[in-house]
């Protein structure tokens, strides 16, 4: 591992990223520490030196600033006759203005990283909405706020789902359950609530809203998403969905509301399909 001297400004750009590369002249010192001579087919050959970091310096006493710093690889530069250094990732800092900083961030990206990771765990890998694991996590959590007496459940079933998959594939099926997921998400700001797949065809929205309010905005949902067809190059297909509706407040448990919901999706399915029911 190699200590290198460099000035202010350079250390500053490395520091803030702003340059990934260590230049220094092939002088008789540098290509001493990196050259490294072979005999090849009775020939003398060279190769340079590969470090895995290296410790860059600026100012003079103990206290100067200072970086451990990864190097990636070294080469050497014909054209401008130089090493060049190809730094990696800052390892640590020393006695500098940003150390505290650069902790705080590093924190900060691992935090981030940390949320990004759990969204996409709670994401369903084909629509995108949250899975039915953040739902009930969501569902726990809704349950005990302070206005959860306009807790609602919704659950929107896909009709006649399993004659699209014989039809015409899965592949069209996959095509209407992401189109299902893209007007429930368009919706579902609009009930102030989220949406999550609950399995197979299902849907289920949990939102706060009045009783009195959400059979038009539902009814607004319903026709959107029987206003489009999804294309497949015999037949464009159209959807329907049937829906199920309960509350909170006119439940014993969490447990008897998603039922009671569940129970309001088979009313519609035997009224005829295409429509809304309290369960």
């Amino acid at each position: 591992m190699y200590k290198i001297s460099i000035d202010k400004n350079l250390f500053q750009n490395i520091q803030f990223k702003k340059t990934n590369i260590l230049e220094k002249k092939t002088t008789k010192y540098w290509q001493k520490e990196l050259l490294e001579p072979k005999i090849v087919d009775d020939k003398i050959r060279y190769s340079i030196k590969q470090v895995d970091k290296l410790i860059l310096t600026n100012g003079l006493g103990e206290d100067k600033p200072q970086l451990t710093i990864e190097c990636d690889k070294i080469d050497y530069s014909s054209q401008k006759d130089i090493f060049e250094f190809h730094l990696g990732k800052i390892i640590e800092q020393k006695n500098t203005d940003l150390e505290d900083n650069y902790k705080d961030n590093l924190i900060e990206e691992l935090l981030r990283q940390k949320a990004q990771l759990e969204d996409t765990m709670n994401r369903d890998h084909l629509t995108g909405v949250y899975n039915r694991r953040k739902m009930e996590s969501d569902l726990n959590m809704f349950a005990n706020q302070n206005n959860s007496s306009f807790l609602c459940a919704i659950f929107v079933d896909a009709d006649r789902f399993k004659g699209i998959n014989d039809n015409f594939g899965h592949d069209v099926g996959d095509r209407t359950l992401v189109y299902l997921g893209q007007k429930l998400q368009k919706h579902v700001s609009l009930l102030n609530g989220e949406v999550y797949r609950y399995g197979g065809e299902e849907f289920i929205i949990l939102c706060f809203i009045s009783k009195s309010e959400i059979i038009n905005k539902l009814d607004d949902l319903r026709k959107d998403i029987k206003s489009q067809r999804i294309y497949h190059s015999t037949k464009d297909i159209s959807i329907t969905v049937s829906m199920g509706v309960s509350f909170y407040s006119e439940s014993s448990s969490k447990e008897e509301m998603i039922k009671k919901a569940d129970n309001g999706v088979y009313k519609a399915k035997n009224n005829g399909r295409d429509r809304i029911e309290f369960g």
